[in-house]
């Protein structure tokens, strides 16, 4: 492979550092552009959401308008997808955006989880959502699932006024887990909150969902930590009405990412053809495998996996099939003064559950302090002609014989 094709490029630190200056007006745009795009898209995608619709459509719908949306932006520059469209159902955690020959349809009763991410110029929002499909949207939903949902709605609104430069990671992590247990709920293991940097989605010391079940010394400093100004958070909180355990479900990983510190000298055709496509229209950012344009880039796909030169984020799934997962998640500029939204709430889900958080409690403290502002009112998006449902034309495999 040509070395042009390598993203492991020099980035000197002061370069670094003034790319992710969030106090540059320039920098703030660009962010919130990438919030605009992900404001408008994902209330498209979840009114998809209903009875016998294809999540494999759903994923395609996402990515498809991302990329019809960023487009035409900054057209010297990279931009478009930077967490693929993915939807997870009921007891999967995260990372379900299926080939179409693994699609699944949904059903009356589908805890659904919608997640997408944009990047313009490098600069990331992501979001995600969780909806139920009803068969009749003026009934309340009752049972586990809205306890999840209501537990993970005021964890997420939670942990996001207390965004503050000098809050501790482990307050922030205490909060989310006391609010799941109100709900007889747990934080889900594995998950977390990260800061992102250009063209870095885990940029930093992760905000733990849970504390280690076996927490020894050593750990503290991984959630003592202290968030700081000029920070970008996806904030990212995920619990189970199950104990918060997870495993790997029997899907092979459908999410993939280029590890720009490896590099291999491949052999396959397929593989070669599958590397230059992830360098060509992915770098550094997390892509689907039905994003890849041929069978022969997918078989290629494995080499890659094989070699290092990509990382899987498999499908993980709550423990018990009766476990349901919710997940709510979304982007946050902390300023001196305090946290900004550059992605919007969007409307609960109609739901009831039978339990609340306490009076005076840590957490209703919190909660009862003001909603964390957004950075301005988001622009609104202009039509774009993206057929749902529409399943693109592979291209003509290529042979797979060595040279």
């Amino acid at each position: 492979m040509a070395t042009n094709m390598e993203l492991a490029v020099s980035y000197p630190p002061s370069k670094f550092e003034a790319d992710n200056t969030i106090a540059n007006p320039t920098i703030r745009e660009k962010y919130q552009l990438s919030a605009d795009i992900v404001n408008g898209v994902l209330p498209l995608v979840l009114q998809k959401v209903q009875v016998g619709v294809s999540v494999c459509d759903l994923c395609q719908y996402g990515d498809d308008l991302i990329n019809r949306h960023t487009e035409n932006m900054y057209k010297s520059t990279e931009r478009g997808v930077a967490v693929p469209t993915c939807v997870s159902l009921n007891n999967q955690v995260q990372y379900f955006s299926p080939l179409a020959e693994n699609d699944v349809y949904l059903k009356i009763g589908d805890v659904v989880k919608v997640e997408l991410g944009v990047h313009v110029d490098g600069y990331i929002a992501t979001a995600a959502h969780t909806v139920i499909v009803v068969e009749n949207q003026q009934e309340p939903v009752t049972g586990k699932a809205a306890d999840v949902i209501c537990a993970t709605y005021f964890a997420y609104e939670a942990a996001s006024r207390m965004l503050r430069p000098g809050v501790k990671a482990s307050e922030i992590t205490r909060v989310i887990t006391e609010i799941a247990a109100y709900f007889r709920c747990q934080p889900v293991e594995g998950t977390f909150s990260s800061p992102m940097k250009r063209f870095v989605l885990r940029a930093g010391k992760d905000i733990e969902n849970r504390f280690l079940d076996d927490l020894i010394v050593q750990e503290l400093p991984k959630f003592d930590f202290e968030v700081e100004a000029n920070q970008v958070y996806q904030l990212n909180i995920v619990l189970t009405t199950g104990e918060g355990q997870v495993k790997q479900t029997d899907y092979k990983p459908f999410v993939y990412q280029r590890d720009v510190n490896k590099s291999y000298q491949l052999k396959m055709k397929s593989a070669r053809l599958a590397y230059a496509e992830v360098n060509a229209n992915h770098t550094v950012f997390p892509f689907a495998t039905r994003a890849l344009l041929s069978n022969a880039s997918r078989l290629g796909l494995q080499s890659l996996l094989q070699h290092e030169l990509v990382t899987a984020h498999p499908v993980m799934r709550s423990k018990l099939n009766s476990d349901i997962v919710a997940q709510f998640k979304g982007t946050h500029l902390v300023l001196n003064e305090g946290p900004l939204r550059t992605t919007r709430p969007l409307p609960l889900p109609f739901v009831h559950s039978q339990y609340c958080i306490p009076q005076q409690t840590m957490a209703a403290n919190v909660l009862s302090t003001e909603p964390v502002k957004e950075i301005r009112q988001p622009k609104p998006l202009p039509e774009v002609n993206v057929e749902f449902g529409a399943r693109r034309i592979e291209k003509e495999d290529v042979e797979m014989e060595m040279d």
